[in-house]
């Protein structure tokens, strides 16, 4: 990619260099023969089948969403966190599969077993962070990013795990479930939930997330929260029986002070669903499909200014010029587009 000149400030000369680029290959089926106005040279590659990412951003702004979600741009560089947060993910998913499911479920805790699948849980998550993590600089604001944190983190959460195994309250049914379920216009949703449980005899969803944030912050963002209602909705219909809510179940660690270590800790959040509430929500979710045909038709994106601050495409709209815009995506990202479609839960 050539970089924009000094004294080019639209980026036009640099445009004139470069060839158009290769379309990449998706497995999800996207929305072709579409109208080609606003950056009419880039390849898109829209899934027709829509996913929690792809309406949470077109809620944050339709402009985000045209360059992540139909161009497929994405900054060269990925955050930290993602890494982390999937390394995350692979422990809990191992000692869960390796502990042992359903028929395969010990019929009272098994110590020996659970320390067998602890050991392989940890082999998987701390193969992905030396794979794709990197130990965070002291001073940074993910300073406590580190495989050392990382493996506290494990063993802090296997000790949570242990206590509710050994209550056997929560038999897991699923994990990495995935689902494309119609929504009742005919139009399809997917996601994958983390596992699906039955807990005091009823089914609700969980979901395994990391955050820095404390927990009095994080209860802001559970009512209202458009995966956990689409988990929740999605999984009664898949599951053929009523799914109350999820259950988030946080592992938080933060940048420590000089008084105190912030994290490990688990905590988990209810985000329990009412059926008005599932029934208000499908008719919102088919009103931003309509939102999001409307803008295909048009091929129009309208910006939503208050994200401009944290939006990580600001440097690309800030531009004066469609031209200057288009060099800002060839220079600073790359198209690796959203697959909805994919196996498995690593993103990469």
């Amino acid at each position: 990619v050539t970089p924009i000149r000094s004294g080019d400030p639209t980026g036009v000369d640099a445009l004139k260099t470069e060839a158009a680029p290769e379309p990449v290959r998706v497995q999800m089926e996207i929305h072709e023969n579409v109208l080609k106005r606003f950056m009419e040279k880039y390849d898109r590659y829209e899934p027709v089948t829509k996913d929690h990412t792809q309406i949470i951003t077109a809620k944050t702004c339709l402009r985000m969403y045209f360059y992540q979600i139909i161009l497929g741009r994405v900054a060269k560089e990925e955050a930290i966190y993602f890494a982390w947060g999937t390394a995350y993910h692979k422990f809990r998913h191992a000692l869960e599969v390796n502990y042992g499911m359903n028929g395969d479920r010990p019929p009272a805790f098994d110590q020996e077993r659970a320390t067998d699948a602890f050991t392989t849980a940890v082999n998987a998550g701390m193969s992905y962070w030396k794979q794709y993590g990197k130990d965070q600089p002291v001073g940074t604001r993910w300073e406590f990013m580190t495989g050392e944190r990382l493996m506290r983190s494990f063993i802090h959460a296997f000790q949570y795990w242990s206590k509710e195994k050994q209550q056997g309250r929560i038999e897991v049914l699923a994990v990495e479930q995935l689902f494309n379920v119609l929504l009742p216009n005919g139009e399809r949703t997917s996601g994958r939930a983390d596992q699906i449980v039955r807990w005091m005899g009823q089914l609700w969803g969980r979901d395994f997330k990391t955050t820095s944030k404390d927990r009095e912050f994080v209860e802001r963002m559970i009512e209202p929260n458009h995966q956990f209602t689409l988990y929740t909705w999605a999984e009664a219909e898949l599951c053929g029986e009523p799914v109350q809510g999820q259950i988030i179940e946080f592992l938080y660690n933060a940048k420590s002070t000089k008084r105190e270590t912030k994290g490990p800790d688990v905590y988990p959040v209810i985000a329990s669903r009412t059926g008005w509430q599932l029934d208000e929500w499908t008719k919102d979710e088919m009103m931003w499909h309509n939102i999001l045909d409307l803008c295909r038709e048009q091929d129009r994106y309208p910006m939503t200014e208050v994200a401009c601050p944290f939006c990580p495409y600001h440097s690309v709209c800030k531009k004066p010029s469609e031209e200057g815009m288009m060099a800002q995506l060839e220079a600073n990202y790359v198209v690796r587009p959203w697959d909805n479609a994919r196996i498995g839960f690593d993103d990469r």
